[in-house]
């Protein structure tokens, strides 16, 4: 159990990345954005379309080193470090929010001048681009998700459990605040509504592993409720699709992207 909830919570960044690559820590690629309550870590590759990169829970951009390769050819990658993860901060108190995430990429949209945008989400990243989608239907273009979900349970009910114990046994061996936030957040959120799925304009593609964390029901579930979705299953695949086949999802999203 404690295996399964290290790979929610790591987003998959244990497994074995290229080791020529330096994404997630390349100076010439990256730079930041200073905001009230956080400094948010991105770097850019590539021309044309704009496409945002948001890896899952505790992991960084070195999650996608196997896609930004191929990506950039195609598309303005902008790859970020979601809020108190990566190489970016976070100083705020509250408890941590998909929508504030959404907010933080809205931000970052802004600041890069981009009137629409494409989103890849993994995991968490994937709740992320959905809040984006239902917050700021107007700045979303298209939205690819990996093993994401639409509330806790999606998981199943004897993980939601599993991750409060973990937060608990935390709580007691008193580590770093910001290590129990993570956790709690996959606790207490996403809560998408099925009208908020309805009401999804952006075209949308559900992705997920045959063996995922995430209920295939849930990812039924999803691609039902959003007006126009595709979805498709990865035969074999866990929850790390982005790592286990990394070729075939590039060649999804160019293929999704591009008509």
């Amino acid at each position: 159990m404690k295996k399964i909830i290290g790979l929610i919570i790591l987003g998959i960044c244990t497994f074995s990345f290229a080791q020529n690559n330096n994404f997630g820590k390349n100076p010439a690629a990256g730079k930041i954005l200073h905001l009230k309550d956080a400094d948010i870590y991105y770097e850019t590759y590539g021309k044309g379309e704009p496409l945002f990169l948001l890896h899952g829970n505790g992991g960084s951009i070195e999650a996608f080193a196997k896609e930004i390769p191929e990506l950039s050819k195609h598309f303005r990658i902008i790859a970020m470090d979601t809020r108190g993860q990566g190489k970016s901060t976070d100083i705020s108190k509250e408890p941590l929010t998909y929508r504030k995430f959404a907010d933080d990429v809205k931000r970052l949209a802004d600041e890069l001048k981009l009137k629409k945008i494409n989103i890849f989400g993994w995991s968490d990243g994937g709740n992320t681009a959905l809040e984006f989608a239902i917050k700021y239907p107007g700045q979303t273009n298209k939205i690819i998700t990996s093993g994401a979900n639409v509330f806790p349970a999606g998981v199943g009910q004897n993980e939601v459990e599993a991750m409060k114990r973990d937060v608990a046994e935390k709580t007691a061996q008193q580590k770093p605040p910001s290590e129990i936030r993570l956790v709690q957040l996959m606790i207490d959120e996403p809560n998408i509504t099925k009208e908020q799925l309805n009401h999804i304009k952006a075209k949308v593609l559900v992705v997920a592993g045959e063996n995922d964390l995430i209920l295939r029901s849930h990812t039924e579930y999803i691609a039902k409720e959003i007006p126009g979705s595709r979805m498709k299953i990865y035969k074999g695949a866990s929850h790390g699709v982005p790592i286990e086949r990394a070729e075939e999802l590039s060649k999804d999203i160019i293929e999704f992207l591009s008509k």
